[in-house]
């Protein structure tokens, strides 16, 4: 082999080795470039959690019927509390409240909270979880500082609604919901939508329905969406950033 297909092939990967040390030296860092802080956030709404759920459950029963029937029971405390045991995280209290009100969809659902949305049950967000750290720990120890450098930022974060490609609504225990906990993210272009609160999220669902942004669409299962109006109204409940 040549000198300069040697090189060709040695260059890319010296860069990619070094700028792993570099982020792993520098956590910070790792984070500024994958899981900033938004700059600004809308107040929080004025309605409690339990008022926004009571709305919701109503519209979804007029302009998303399968998706209202598919919700299943809500959890009592006591099952809440050892499930984030379990899971070793605590919830806010508005996600409480959510899961209160309904322990997610049935898992023959096609349908969420917002089309292609699925509302995870909160025993199967805990056991995702245990099964992400079981399957990072298996991997090898060049696999796992990869990880660490481009998801490690994730590791903490539960899947409250999930588009099924592992993007979707995010809820992280560890930042404080002043900096966006609760968001949006889609990981291929790096889109985040912070809220302030899950009250923001769920005033602007409602919204979307209400204002015709998201429709049934004739054959009574699929649905219309118009991205420019849903776009205004989550720029109005929270703010966006993508690289």
């Amino acid at each position: 082999m040549s000198l300069a297909r040697k090189l060709l092939i040695a260059i890319p990967v010296l860069l990619v080795v070094v700028g792993v040390i570099l982020i792993l030296a520098a956590p910070s860092l790792q984070r500024s470039l994958f899981y900033p802080k938004p700059l600004g956030l809308p107040p929080v709404v004025d309605q409690s959690t339990e008022q926004l759920l009571a709305s919701l459950k109503a519209v979804l029963e007029i302009k998303s019927p399968t998706a209202a029937r598919s919700l299943q029971p809500g959890l009592m405390d006591d099952q809440i509390l050892a499930l984030e045991s379990q899971g070793g995280f605590r919830l806010s209290d508005d996600l409480r409240a959510l899961y209160r009100w309904h322990n997610g969809m049935s898992t023959n659902s096609t349908d969420g909270l917002l089309p292609g949305h699925q509302f995870v049950p909160l025993d199967e967000v805990v056991s995702e979880r245990s099964q992400m750290r079981q399957q990072v720990n298996s991997e090898s120890s060049a696999q796992r500082a990869a990880f660490a450098v481009f998801a490690g930022h994730t590791k903490g974060w539960i899947h409250l609604f999930d588009d099924g490609a592992g993007d979707g609504y995010f809820y992280d225990p560890e930042r404080p919901e002043t900096d966006g906990a609760f968001f949006y993210h889609m990981a291929e272009v790096g889109y985040y939508v912070w809220f302030p609160s899950l009250r923001n999220f769920l005033s602007g669902t409602i919204e979307c329905y209400e204002s015709g942004a998201i429709t049934l669409a004739a054959n009574g299962e699929d649905f219309d969406v118009d991205y420019d109006q849903t776009e205004v109204i989550w720029q109005r409940y929270g703010k966006s950033r993508d690289y």
